[in-house]
């Protein structure tokens, strides 16, 4: 039974890693980032959608391809220009010792402020996990919070050597890192903006903003109910809703005017397929907690009852996202009726 257990946990990993490959796949089409970024972006935020995507978002935005770590963030740059290809599909490009056991970033490209014509580079990240506090290697959780400033942070100090070199500090570019959370605060969407501001302690002497305005924070958190916010029913459609790939495709077509390559829609056909909202990292955590728990207590009742309490856990999780009650009752392998009861014990319905 162990290694039963064990083999659906294994199954369940790569559906997550393929599911996430395939959401960012999607998430790099540009009229997808254009929304993205006239919502959450001052500097885009007057420019029509299409010339967001077609004018001013620079080349082929760059899916799971440049490290984090120091000293990688630039030599990735360098091979990916000496590439005939702009954009590389795929976890890793073909230099994999530059990039072996790395963080990257997911999604970063560049684009041109349509008033000042400067160059900003973005990194859209899509947090797939349950908790908006992760777990470290150690058990511990950190907050995305943080992350999202170091991510920022590398991004301005990966610029010395390419937008500028020695003590040329007047040409470092604006970055912003925008962060993409399945799980909203207390259930209920949000978009959130950081970015560093001038305060005066004495006197008032103005600083130009173009001198440290350089770094934006974004945190956009998809909740369970519906709002009359357009970017959000987009991210909602794209990872939430119960339709099917066609269903998807036709709707962002009528409703949001983007139409998906083939390469596109099939990255969008493997995310319907897997399930909607990222449930397997849920699963797979449910399945974990019963198999240790079982081990542990070393008695059949053990296991049963782990295994329950994280087919529970994983069924809160989805219901709070908003998932349909069959598809909870389906996914958590739980009956109807304790899902609904479940609900009820919840206030969600």
């Amino acid at each position: 039974m162990d290694e039963e257990i064990m083999q659906d946990v294994k199954e369940q990993l790569a559906g997550a890693l393929d599911y996430d490959q395939a959401a960012k796949g999607v998430l790099s089409q540009k009229m997808v980032l254009a929304y993205i970024l006239k919502r959450t972006v001052p500097e885009f935020e007057s420019a029509s959608l299409d010339d967001i995507a077609n004018i001013y978002i620079e080349g082929t935005p760059e899916v799971s391809t440049v490290p984090v770590s120091k000293d990688k963030t630039n030599a990735v740059r360098h091979a990916l220009e000496r590439q005939d290809t702009p954009k590389i599909k795929g976890a890793q490009n073909e230099d994999n010792s530059i990039t072996e056991g790395s963080i990257v970033f997911d999604i970063l490209f560049r684009a041109k402020a349509p008033e000042t014509n400067e160059l900003i580079t973005l990194i859209i990240n899509v947090e797939a996990q349950k908790r908006l506090k992760p777990k470290k290697k150690t058990g511990d959780t950190y907050p995305l919070l943080k992350r999202a400033v170091y991510y920022a942070s590398r991004l301005i100090s990966s610029q010395k050597g390419t937008e500028f070199t020695n003590s040329d500090y007047d040409k470092i570019k604006k970055v912003y890192t925008i962060w993409i959370c399945m799980e909203a605060p207390q259930g209920k969407s949000a978009i959130n903006r950081y970015q560093l501001k001038e305060q005066h302690l004495l006197h008032r002497y103005k600083e130009p903003c173009q001198n440290y305005d350089l770094m934006g924070i974004i945190f956009v958190y998809l909740g369970n109910s519906k709002v009359k916010d357009q970017l959000i029913n987009l991210l909602d459609l794209m990872f939430k809703s119960s339709k099917n790939a066609s269903e998807k495709i036709t709707t962002l077509h009528n409703d949001f005017g983007i139409d998906l390559t083939q390469e596109e829609e099939g990255d969008l056909e493997v995310m319907c397929n897997l399930g909607e909202g990222i449930y397997e990292d849920g699963l797979m955590k449910g399945k974990q907690e019963g198999w240790e728990k079982g081990r542990k207590e070393g008695r059949k009742e053990g296991k049963e009852e782990g295994r329950r309490e994280g087919k529970l856990e994983l069924a809160l999780e989805m219901l709070k996202d908003g998932m349909a009650l069959e598809k909870v009752a389906k996914y958590s392998k739980l009956s109807l009726s304790i899902i609904k009861e479940l609900a009820k014990q919840n206030k969600l319905i």
